[in-house]
C-alpha cells in the first residue's frame, strides 16, 4: 500500500539531505513532523524553501519511492 505525504521544503540543513515538514499545517503546533529525503530524490525546481509536493512512502517498507508535484497529485 502506497500512502500520498503533503510536504513542505524546510531547507538543506544537512549535504545531500533536504529537510521537509510533513503535514504542513498539522500537529507540532500547526508546523508538521520533520522528515529529511536525498536530495537527489527532488526534483531541482522543488529543493527551493516553502517548496510544495507530494512524497509517494511504501507502507510495508517506510521507503519513500516517489516525490509528485501538488498539481500531478489531483
Amino acid at each position: 500500500m502506497l500512502d500520498k505525504i503533503p510536504v513542505q521544503v524546510l531547507g538543506c540543513l544537512r549535504p545531500g539531505i533536504i529537510t521537509v515538514i510533513a503535514f504542513p499545517g498539522v500537529g507540532m503546533v500547526y508546523g508538521g513532523l520533520s522528515m529529511e529525503l536525498p536530495t537527489e530524490m527532488i526534483p531541482a525546481e522543488l529543493r527551493m524553501p516553502n517548496s510544495e509536493f507530494i512524497v509517494v512512502c511504501n507502507r510495508q517498507s517506510g521507503e519513500f519511492t516517489q516525490v509528485l508535484s501538488k498539481e500531478s497529485s489531483k
